[in-house]
């Protein structure tokens, strides 16, 4: 996309790309959490470091409750809430809500088949300490949302926008990686704005436009074509949304929550920042609580997060782990995972160079068509 961005079309004297600017909110501004949210949140992080102590499973296991919080406390609460409830009943789960495994009205999969086997006892069980520590979460942030549906600090960012800085106006898609937190949001909008309509875009048969007053389930090729149509200009996704759907209609964009895998961030931004899109620029707005583990990685590594982006075009997928090592205290290893990604792109170290080769008429062999493809599928280092 660079390439094509500063690449001049000689036919056209303009680049071959048009630029397309992305200007960030909210990166020195993370959402203050009140007292009760950071009790509630402290709570979490000790759950979690229980947790890490009595199994061996995969990093979002051990950490999920504080990314569901992070999140949303809204999320946050209902997490709390099945886990009190529901933990000897829980089979499967996915981590993503926007895919398929979601299950009930208001409940989903929190665990992994693969790791209730293995762990049995260690999941079908809740110690004293840790049972504690989850009643202490779920108490601090039910007095935290006391104050109604709309209290969770996240959303009064979130409305500022909207309306005091007109982003509505220009058209918005709102991301979140949780079908609960979706919903909220969507419902949210859905009474700020009673008048337009208000679309959810999730995992398949979730999907639905918010409008007098009901919600309506709509296939999601139909709520594509109502923003093709400029029919639809508030639209709240799931990661569902983030691959596979053009929004170049649109002009800002609202990372609810930030998720932990970072190909994700990037796919979110590619469904405005794209071919087609009129707008010189566009806005946006990264939402994280302060604290939180995102907002710890955002203070102690995105410096050097940005470096590495910087030289891959985007953070590699391995590095998610980093997110997990530091929500469970290991600063050590978070800075240690960093510091084994090399300097240069290991494409660019193989193929950078250029040197010179013989003629062809000085070559004593010329592969034919069969020896050339058993020499491609051959691995480089």
């Amino acid at each position: 996309r660079e390439y094509l961005e500063k690449a001049i079309n000689p036919q056209t004297n303009s680049p071959y790309l048009l630029p397309v600017q992305v200007i960030l909110h909210g990166e020195e501004e993370p959402v203050l959490l009140d007292s009760y949210s950071r009790q509630a949140y402290e709570a979490a992080e000790e759950f979690c470091r229980l947790l890490a102590a009595r199994v061996r499973s995969a990093g979002f296991f051990k950490t999920m409750l504080l990314r569901r919080i992070g999140s949303s406390l809204h999320a946050g609460l209902s997490t709390v809430t099945r886990m009190l409830n529901d933990w000897e009943s829980i089979d499967e789960a996915d981590e993503d809500d926007s895919t398929e495994g979601y299950s009930g009205p208001e409940g989903y999969d929190l665990f992994p088949a693969s790791t209730a086997a293995a762990e049995n006892v260690s999941l079908k069980s809740l110690t004293p300490q840790m049972r504690q520590k989850l009643e202490e979460c779920g108490r601090a942030l039910e007095a935290g949302l006391s104050a109604g549906p709309s209290s969770d600090p996240k959303w009064a960012r979130i409305e500022e926008y909207l309306v005091a800085r007109h982003w509505a106006e220009e058209g918005c898609i709102l991301f979140s990686q949780y079908l609960d937190t979706a919903r909220w949001v969507a419902e949210r909008i859905k009474d700020s704005f009673p008048d337009q309509p208000i679309g959810l875009y999730a995992g398949s048969g979730k999907s639905g436009i918010y409008a007098n007053g009901s919600f309506l389930r709509k296939d999601r090729e139909e709520i594509k074509l109502m923003v093709r149509n400029r029919e639809l200009k508030l639209l709240v996704g799931t990661d569902a949304a983030s691959e596979g759907l053009n929004l170049q209609m649109l002009g800002t964009l609202i990372n609810v929550d930030l998720p932990w895998n970072p190909t994700r961030l990037e796919q979110r931004k590619g469904r405005i920042q794209r071919i087609g899109q009129a707008r010189s620029a566009i806005n946006i707005l990264n939402l994280r609580y302060a604290p939180s583990v995102e907002d710890k990685v955002h203070q102690a590594l995105s410096s050097r997060l940005e470096e590495i982006r910087k030289m891959f075009g985007q953070i590699p997928d391995v590095l998610s782990d980093v997110w997990v090592q530091v929500a469970l205290g290991n600063m050590e290893q978070a800075n240690q995972r960093l510091d084994e990604v090399k300097p240069f792109h290991a494409f660019d170290e193989r193929y950078s160079r250029v040197e010179d080769v013989s003629g062809w008429d000085e070559c004593s062999q010329v592969l034919n068509r069969q020896e050339k493809l058993e020499m491609l599928r051959k691995g480089w280092r």
